[in-house]
């Protein structure tokens, strides 16, 4: 039987340190990573016209904080960009190659993410339609139904972080087993409780904050992308050769 993998400790400091080193990652070589994120700020602008268009812009907040659920199965190709750049400049066949690779264990995550995706998006609907329904909503009804749908996400959210936020680069890496990463990436995060709950802060307010401004998501989908490997690596440090 594999022994279970053991997670280091990280300081606070090191989730600001992977920010600045991810940031001057995507600088040197933004591209690929850029062109791919660009399809989902598209993406992203077309959900908010057609929410528009049915006079549906209280559901626009929702939607924003579901690609925290959805996000970690973008992983793979950002993951390959960064680390073929520490040799050459990487193309967006390296960033595709990264799919084409990652094991079944990583689909099989990014299916249990789309499914929580759409149960959140279901309640927030559901939610909806008792807070607000047909009516044109004041600003306490919105409020409301931010805070209740705020509260149930942040809870979808916690369990994608847990399940995933080490798993998908330990199964990239071929290290663990589904099960072992998973456990490994629970037991990590709780292992650095303190910066790990500062990243889970930074990820979701980049993350909801870029998504309502759709262009900025070229930059901070990889930028996040690669400070999640860099802290993967201080967690789950590479074995020696």
């Amino acid at each position: 039987m594999t022994e279970p993998l053991q997670p280091c400790r990280i300081p606070v400091s090191a989730v600001w340190a992977a920010l600045a080193e991810g940031g001057r990652d995507f600088r040197r070589h933004p591209g690929p990573a850029a062109l791919f994120a660009s399809v989902f700020a598209a993406l992203g602008l077309g959900l908010f016209a057609v929410l528009a268009a049915h006079d549906l812009h209280a559901l626009r907040l929702p939607l924003a904080g579901g690609f925290l659920l959805v996000g970690p199965a973008l992983l793979a190709g950002f993951f390959a960009v960064r680390r073929v750049a520490a040799t050459r400049p990487p193309r967006l066949a390296d960033l595709l190659g990264g799919f084409a690779a990652a094991p079944r264990g990583v689909w099989a995550l990014a299916a249990v993410c789309a499914l929580l995706f759409l149960i959140w998006m279901s309640d927030a609907a559901t939610v909806y339609s008792f807070m607000i329904g047909d009516t044109r909503p004041g600003a306490d009804q919105v409020w409301r139904f931010h805070a209740w749908t705020s509260l149930m996400g942040g809870v979808f959210a916690l369990i994608v972080f847990h399940i995933t936020a080490f798993a998908v680069p330990l199964l990239l890496d071929r290290r663990a087993t589904l099960v072992g990463a998973v456990v490994a990436s629970v037991r990590g995060i709780w292992t650095n409780g303190p910066a790990m709950a500062t990243w889970a802060g930074v990820l979701a307010v980049a993350i909801i904050a870029t998504v309502f401004v759709p262009p900025l998501l070229g930059v901070s989908l990889p930028w996040l992308a690669f400070v999640s490997d860099l802290l993967y690596l201080r967690v789950y440090p590479s074995r020696p050769k």
